[in-house]
Protein backbone atom coordinates (compact mmCIF):
# COMPACT_ATOMS: atom_id res chain seq x y z
CA UNK A 1 0.00 0.00 0.00
CA UNK A 2 2.79 2.38 0.77
CA UNK A 3 4.62 1.61 -2.32
CA UNK A 4 0.99 2.55 -4.72
CA UNK A 5 0.60 5.34 -2.40
CA UNK A 6 3.78 7.24 -2.43
CA UNK A 7 5.33 5.55 -5.56
CA UNK A 8 8.72 4.54 -3.70
CA UNK A 9 10.21 1.35 -5.59
CA UNK A 10 11.98 0.57 -2.86
CA UNK A 11 9.65 -0.47 -0.25
CA UNK A 12 7.73 -2.35 -3.58
CA UNK A 13 10.55 -4.35 -3.83
CA UNK A 14 10.98 -5.20 -0.14
CA UNK A 15 7.76 -6.84 -0.57
CA UNK A 16 8.54 -8.48 -3.70
CA UNK A 17 11.54 -10.37 -2.49
CA UNK A 18 9.72 -11.28 0.94
CA UNK A 19 7.10 -12.48 -1.06
CA UNK A 20 9.65 -14.68 -3.78
CA UNK A 21 11.54 -15.94 -0.67
CA UNK A 22 8.33 -17.26 1.00
CA UNK A 23 6.79 -18.86 -2.45
CA UNK A 24 10.19 -20.90 -3.18
CA UNK A 25 10.91 -21.49 0.39
CA UNK A 26 9.80 -24.49 2.73
CA UNK A 27 7.31 -22.75 4.59
CA UNK A 28 5.43 -23.12 1.32
CA UNK A 29 4.09 -26.35 0.29
CA UNK A 30 5.47 -26.92 -3.12
CA UNK A 31 3.74 -30.10 -3.59
CA UNK A 32 -0.23 -29.32 -2.85
CA UNK A 33 -0.15 -25.23 -2.48
CA UNK A 34 -1.32 -23.10 0.70
CA UNK A 35 1.43 -21.95 3.29
CA UNK A 36 1.77 -23.06 6.62
CA UNK A 37 1.42 -21.05 9.84
CA UNK A 38 5.09 -19.69 10.14
CA UNK A 39 8.88 -20.27 9.74
CA UNK A 40 10.95 -21.11 12.38
CA UNK A 41 13.95 -19.55 10.71
CA UNK A 42 14.85 -16.32 9.25
CA UNK A 43 15.45 -18.24 5.52
CA UNK A 44 11.72 -19.53 5.01
CA UNK A 45 12.87 -22.98 5.06
CA UNK A 46 11.82 -25.33 8.04
CA UNK A 47 7.79 -24.22 8.74
CA UNK A 48 5.69 -25.48 11.93
CA UNK A 49 3.75 -27.13 9.58
CA UNK A 50 0.34 -26.22 10.42
CA UNK A 51 -1.76 -25.12 7.56
CA UNK A 52 -4.63 -22.01 9.09
CA UNK A 53 -7.46 -20.45 6.79
CA UNK A 54 -7.05 -17.08 8.14
CA UNK A 55 -3.22 -17.36 6.92
CA UNK A 56 -3.83 -18.34 3.50
CA UNK A 57 -6.71 -16.05 2.57
CA UNK A 58 -4.71 -13.45 3.73
CA UNK A 59 -1.68 -14.39 1.65
CA UNK A 60 -3.73 -14.83 -1.56
CA UNK A 61 -5.54 -11.30 -1.62
CA UNK A 62 -1.67 -10.12 -1.04
CA UNK A 63 0.14 -12.37 -4.07
CA UNK A 64 -2.97 -10.92 -6.05
CA UNK A 65 -2.24 -7.05 -5.31
CA UNK A 66 1.78 -8.25 -5.94
CA UNK A 67 0.89 -9.70 -8.96
CA UNK A 68 -1.23 -6.11 -9.85
CA UNK A 69 2.02 -4.60 -9.73
CA UNK A 70 4.25 -7.05 -11.01
CA UNK A 71 2.97 -9.22 -13.39
CA UNK A 72 5.00 -12.13 -11.81
CA UNK A 73 4.03 -15.70 -13.17
CA UNK A 74 5.57 -16.81 -9.90
CA UNK A 75 2.41 -14.88 -8.12
CA UNK A 76 -0.41 -16.24 -10.04
CA UNK A 77 1.12 -19.33 -9.18
CA UNK A 78 0.61 -18.76 -5.51
CA UNK A 79 -2.77 -17.74 -5.98
CA UNK A 80 -3.89 -20.94 -8.11
CA UNK A 81 -2.17 -23.54 -6.27
CA UNK A 82 -3.40 -22.00 -2.83
CA UNK A 83 -7.15 -21.81 -4.73
CA UNK A 84 -6.79 -25.39 -5.42
CA UNK A 85 -5.75 -26.36 -1.75
CA UNK A 86 -8.18 -24.81 -0.21
CA UNK A 87 -10.70 -26.39 -2.55
CA UNK A 88 -9.37 -29.79 -2.40
CA UNK A 89 -9.23 -29.68 1.73
CA UNK A 90 -10.76 -26.51 3.24
CA UNK A 91 -14.11 -26.80 2.82
CA UNK A 92 -17.64 -28.15 4.43
CA UNK A 93 -20.10 -29.62 2.52
CA UNK A 94 -22.91 -27.40 2.59
CA UNK A 95 -19.94 -24.41 1.70
CA UNK A 96 -18.23 -22.82 4.53
CA UNK A 97 -14.46 -23.34 5.37
CA UNK A 98 -12.51 -25.72 8.00
CA UNK A 99 -9.57 -23.40 10.23
CA UNK A 100 -6.90 -25.71 9.88
CA UNK A 101 -4.88 -28.81 9.49
CA UNK A 102 -2.52 -30.31 12.00
CA UNK A 103 1.10 -29.65 11.39
CA UNK A 104 1.39 -33.75 13.17
CA UNK A 105 0.65 -36.80 11.68
CA UNK A 106 1.14 -40.36 12.94
CA UNK A 107 2.39 -37.95 16.00
CA UNK A 108 5.01 -36.95 14.09
CA UNK A 109 5.70 -32.78 13.18
CA UNK A 110 6.01 -32.36 9.01
CA UNK A 111 5.64 -35.95 8.20
CA UNK A 112 2.72 -35.71 5.74
CA UNK A 113 4.69 -32.85 3.82
CA UNK A 114 8.79 -33.98 3.88
CA UNK A 115 10.21 -36.48 1.68
CA UNK A 116 13.46 -38.36 1.16
CA UNK A 117 15.27 -39.97 -2.15
CA UNK A 118 13.65 -43.06 -1.15
CA UNK A 119 10.54 -41.70 -1.73
CA UNK A 120 11.01 -40.67 -5.40
CA UNK A 121 12.22 -44.01 -6.52
CA UNK A 122 9.10 -44.66 -8.29
CA UNK A 123 9.82 -41.76 -10.72
CA UNK A 124 11.97 -42.53 -13.84
CA UNK A 125 15.58 -41.65 -13.72
CA UNK A 126 15.50 -38.20 -15.27
CA UNK A 127 12.57 -37.48 -13.34
CA UNK A 128 14.00 -38.57 -9.79
CA UNK A 129 17.20 -36.20 -10.61
CA UNK A 130 14.69 -33.50 -11.36
CA UNK A 131 12.99 -33.49 -8.50
CA UNK A 132 16.04 -33.88 -6.52
CA UNK A 133 17.50 -31.04 -8.27
CA UNK A 134 14.16 -28.85 -8.98
CA UNK A 135 12.99 -29.02 -5.09
CA UNK A 136 15.77 -29.73 -3.39
CA UNK A 137 15.73 -32.89 -1.73
CA UNK A 138 19.43 -32.56 -0.78
CA UNK A 139 21.39 -31.25 1.45
CA UNK A 140 19.72 -27.68 0.84
CA UNK A 141 16.56 -29.22 1.65
CA UNK A 142 17.71 -31.48 4.53
CA UNK A 143 15.43 -30.98 7.72
CA UNK A 144 16.38 -33.65 10.45
CA UNK A 145 15.86 -37.71 11.36
CA UNK A 146 16.34 -38.13 6.63
CA UNK A 147 13.46 -35.77 6.57
CA UNK A 148 13.83 -33.47 3.59
CA UNK A 149 11.44 -30.34 3.02
CA UNK A 150 10.89 -29.45 -0.44
CA UNK A 151 12.03 -25.70 -1.55
CA UNK A 152 13.44 -23.85 -4.38
CA UNK A 153 16.87 -21.79 -4.20
CA UNK A 154 16.30 -20.88 -7.83
CA UNK A 155 13.20 -19.50 -10.56
CA UNK A 156 12.00 -21.15 -12.80
CA UNK A 157 13.88 -19.06 -15.30
CA UNK A 158 17.19 -19.67 -14.03
CA UNK A 159 16.29 -23.50 -13.28
CA UNK A 160 15.54 -23.70 -17.54
CA UNK A 161 18.54 -21.39 -18.21
CA UNK A 162 20.88 -24.14 -16.13
CA UNK A 163 18.84 -26.83 -18.01
CA UNK A 164 19.25 -25.52 -21.20
CA UNK A 165 15.05 -25.90 -21.87
CA UNK A 166 13.04 -23.48 -22.72
CA UNK A 167 11.17 -22.01 -19.22
CA UNK A 168 7.60 -23.23 -20.74
CA UNK A 169 9.11 -26.67 -20.65
CA UNK A 170 10.31 -26.50 -17.57
CA UNK A 171 7.22 -25.18 -16.10
CA UNK A 172 5.15 -28.15 -17.79
CA UNK A 173 7.40 -30.62 -16.35
CA UNK A 174 7.23 -28.99 -12.56
CA UNK A 175 3.76 -29.54 -12.99
CA UNK A 176 3.34 -32.68 -14.34
CA UNK A 177 5.94 -33.78 -11.47
CA UNK A 178 3.94 -31.95 -8.53
CA UNK A 179 0.60 -34.28 -9.85
CA UNK A 180 2.46 -37.05 -9.71
CA UNK A 181 4.24 -36.61 -6.28
CA UNK A 182 0.80 -35.70 -4.76
CA UNK A 183 -0.73 -38.53 -5.55
CA UNK A 184 1.91 -40.09 -3.75
CA UNK A 185 1.26 -37.67 -0.83
CA UNK A 186 -2.13 -38.65 -0.79
CA UNK A 187 -1.71 -42.05 -0.08
CA UNK A 188 0.06 -41.24 3.20
CA UNK A 189 -2.02 -40.38 7.12
CA UNK A 190 -3.27 -37.17 6.56
CA UNK A 191 -2.57 -34.37 9.60
CA UNK A 192 -5.84 -34.01 11.60
CA UNK A 193 -8.36 -31.43 10.44
CA UNK A 194 -9.98 -28.76 12.52
CA UNK A 195 -13.67 -28.71 11.32
CA UNK A 196 -14.49 -25.62 13.05
CA UNK A 197 -15.95 -23.18 10.52
CA UNK A 198 -15.60 -19.57 11.96
CA UNK A 199 -17.30 -16.47 10.38
CA UNK A 200 -14.11 -14.01 10.45
CA UNK A 201 -12.08 -16.37 8.79
CA UNK A 202 -14.53 -17.09 6.44
CA UNK A 203 -15.00 -13.66 5.71
CA UNK A 204 -11.38 -13.20 4.88
CA UNK A 205 -11.37 -16.41 2.39
CA UNK A 206 -14.41 -14.91 0.84
CA UNK A 207 -12.22 -11.75 0.47
CA UNK A 208 -9.55 -13.81 -1.01
CA UNK A 209 -11.55 -15.93 -3.23
CA UNK A 210 -13.55 -12.39 -4.76
CA UNK A 211 -9.77 -10.91 -5.18
CA UNK A 212 -8.59 -14.25 -6.98
CA UNK A 213 -11.58 -13.90 -9.42
CA UNK A 214 -11.39 -10.30 -9.97
CA UNK A 215 -7.69 -10.65 -10.30
CA UNK A 216 -7.58 -13.77 -12.81
CA UNK A 217 -11.09 -14.36 -14.04
CA UNK A 218 -11.56 -17.81 -12.61
CA UNK A 219 -15.28 -18.67 -12.85
CA UNK A 220 -14.77 -21.32 -10.72
CA UNK A 221 -13.70 -19.03 -7.51
CA UNK A 222 -16.56 -16.45 -8.31
CA UNK A 223 -19.35 -19.56 -7.35
CA UNK A 224 -17.00 -20.33 -4.17
CA UNK A 225 -17.48 -16.88 -3.26
CA UNK A 226 -21.05 -17.00 -4.18
CA UNK A 227 -21.30 -20.45 -2.34
CA UNK A 228 -19.78 -19.08 0.99
CA UNK A 229 -21.29 -15.80 1.20
CA UNK A 230 -24.44 -18.16 1.06
CA UNK A 231 -23.17 -19.99 3.99
CA UNK A 232 -22.35 -17.36 5.85
CA UNK A 233 -26.09 -15.56 5.55
CA UNK A 234 -27.69 -18.74 5.82
CA UNK A 235 -25.94 -19.82 8.73
CA UNK A 236 -23.90 -17.26 10.71
CA UNK A 237 -26.36 -14.31 10.19
CA UNK A 238 -29.75 -14.64 12.64
CA UNK A 239 -31.72 -11.49 13.27
CA UNK A 240 -29.59 -9.19 11.93
CA UNK A 241 -26.58 -10.22 14.33
CA UNK A 242 -23.76 -12.46 13.49
CA UNK A 243 -22.71 -15.26 15.24
CA UNK A 244 -19.24 -16.73 15.58
CA UNK A 245 -18.61 -20.49 15.65
CA UNK A 246 -19.75 -23.46 13.77
CA UNK A 247 -19.17 -26.88 13.34
CA UNK A 248 -20.98 -29.08 10.74
CA UNK A 249 -22.10 -32.54 11.72
CA UNK A 250 -24.46 -35.51 9.61
CA UNK A 251 -25.63 -32.80 7.21
CA UNK A 252 -26.67 -29.97 9.61
CA UNK A 253 -25.22 -26.78 10.48
CA UNK A 254 -24.49 -25.94 14.36
CA UNK A 255 -23.52 -22.40 14.89
CA UNK A 256 -22.76 -20.74 18.45
CA UNK A 257 -20.88 -17.93 20.42
CA UNK A 258 -22.54 -14.56 19.61
CA UNK A 259 -20.28 -12.56 17.25
CA UNK A 260 -17.15 -10.45 17.63
CA UNK A 261 -15.87 -7.38 15.84
CA UNK A 262 -13.59 -8.69 13.92
CA UNK A 263 -16.53 -11.01 12.42
CA UNK A 264 -18.34 -7.90 11.70
CA UNK A 265 -15.27 -6.25 10.30
CA UNK A 266 -14.05 -8.92 8.01
CA UNK A 267 -17.46 -9.97 6.91
CA UNK A 268 -18.36 -6.01 5.87
CA UNK A 269 -15.05 -6.05 3.88
CA UNK A 270 -15.78 -8.80 2.32
CA UNK A 271 -19.58 -7.57 1.03
CA UNK A 272 -17.77 -4.35 0.07
CA UNK A 273 -15.51 -6.64 -2.10
CA UNK A 274 -18.74 -8.43 -3.21
CA UNK A 275 -20.17 -4.93 -4.77
CA UNK A 276 -16.65 -3.35 -5.91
Amino acid sequence: AAAEVTGRTDAKEHVFLTLDKMAMGGIYDQIGGGFARYSVDMIWKVPHFEKMLYDNAQLISLYCDAWKLSGKKLYQEIVEETMDFILREMISPSGGFYSALDADSEGVEGKFYCWNPDDLTFLSQDDFYFAVRYFNINENGYWEHDRYIPLRIKSDEEMAEALNIPVTQLRDKVQQLKKQLLEIRDQRIRPGLDHKILCSWNALMLSACLDAYSTFGNEEWKQLAIRNLTFIRNHFLQNDLLKHSAVEKEGKVLVSIDGFLEDYAFFVDALIRFHA
